[in-house]
């Protein structure tokens, strides 16, 4: 599992092999108190499939098996942000 977090930046995430029912991802406006993203969208993965991580929305990516793995291309608008030194990201346990 990756940690929530969220960055100043839009990431268009495209899915390249994704075994079906053995990764998701949970994107949402809030944490709660523990750190965990609610309310939550819950996104299963499939190879094939794409979906986009809007600017500052909390998310974090998971994994149900441990034998098996995925590859995602992940596009962001992040390079001009980057290069002026505005390109922001926070992890939940920064927060």
């Amino acid at each position: 599992m990756q940690k929530p977090h969220q960055h100043n930046a839009v990431a268009l995430d495209l899915l390249t092999f994704a075994p079906k029912g053995k990764f998701y991802t949970l994107i949402g406006e809030d944490l709660d108190e523990n750190g965990k993203i609610q309310p939550s969208i819950h996104l299963n993965w499939e190879s094939g499939a794409a979906f986009t991580i809007p600017l500052n929305m909390w998310h974090s990516h998971h994994k149900e098996s441990e034998d098996e793995d995925a590859w995602i291309l992940s596009i962001q608008d992040a390079g001009l942000s980057l290069h002026q030194g505005l390109y922001d990201i926070r992890f939940a346990d920064e927060e």
